[in-house]
């Protein structure tokens, strides 16, 4: 493969908006792309990583390393080269699956919202969350309605793994939607993978954050679900969903402007703690 020629203005300018690039991020990714082709070194890189995630389609495993998150051109540029490089490949095993291109270039779409979340974070252009990437790239992952449903094999059975992207309210009537839409989807298109069960792990599932919100679309969704385990540390998960922000942080120094984000920043000046929960999806849920 010579991902060169999958790169050239030309054969993107169609599948970028679909892969969901806004302007200012389409602007510094086509004028990075000729400098790396440029580069003999990052051409070799590319072409094995392009590789290596056409291998992992139906078979998750990370592919990219540490190393490829550094590039002097941008944090992570080599991964969102290689997954623009190779996103004909999953829609062409999507469709083998009979997956409608709606659903498809949908669940690819959060290609440019991480490039966008990745300026928001810290402003400026890159993508530092490849390793979330690859799970659509594996042709397991697809947006139905509000929410992502990711295809996981635990255990030896087929899980119908629920995300929760910040992608507006989180009602009662979208969230049925989407369960109502994956039910259909999965019996279609994965007879031979029908999940056994719905969970989801997020630290929107911690009891605390449903108590300190009564009556919210989030408490809402959280009851939803029965938990299992004690979950783990969720404060990096918190922060970062709440305000778009890595690594350390002066928490006087985070907005206080909406309920949530009071209710999460008090309990972390408080000295409390956040906690991401699994939780399986009740049978009435």
């Amino acid at each position: 493969m010579d991902v060169r020629l999958r790169l050239r203005e030309e054969h993107l300018d169609p599948r970028l908006p679909l892969l969901g690039f806004r302007d200012d991020d389409l602007f510094d990714l086509l004028t990075r792309i000729p400098a790396v082709g440029s580069d003999p070194a990052d051409v070799a890189r590319l072409n094995q990583l392009a590789a290596e995630l056409v291998d992992h389609l139906d078979a998750p495993g990370q592919v990219f390393t540490k190393d490829d998150a550094e590039h002097p051109l941008g944090q992570g540029l080599l991964p969102l080269l290689a997954l623009l490089a190779t996103a004909d490949d999953v829609v062409r095993w999507l469709r083998g699956r009979e997956v409608p291109d709606e659903i498809v270039w949908r669940s690819l779409s959060d290609l440019g919202q991480q490039v966008w979340v990745h300026r928001l974070t810290f402003g400026q252009f890159g993508l530092h969350t490849q390793g979330w990437l690859q799970t659509a790239w594996s042709g397991r992952l697809f947006w139905l309605g509000r929410l992502p449903h990711e295809l996981v094999l635990a255990d030896g059975e087929w899980v119908d793994s629920l995300h929760i992207p910040q992608s507006g309210p989180l009602t009662a009537q979208v969230v049925d939607d989407s369960l109502a839409q994956a039910e259909g989807f999965f019996a279609r298109h994965f007879p031979d993978r029908l999940p056994v069960r719905r969970q989801c792990a997020s630290w929107l599932l911690d009891p605390e954050l449903a108590a300190a919100l009564p009556g919210s679309n989030i408490a809402a969704f959280a009851e939803r679900f029965e938990l299992t385990g004690e979950g783990w540390d969720g404060d990096a998960d918190a922060v970062f969903f709440t305000w778009r922000h890595r690594g350390p942080y002066e928490l006087d120094r985070l907005p206080r402007r909406t309920r949530l984000e009071r209710v999460v920043a008090e309990r972390l000046a408080a000295g409390g703690h956040w906690r991401v929960c699994t939780g399986i999806l009740s049978p009435h849920g």
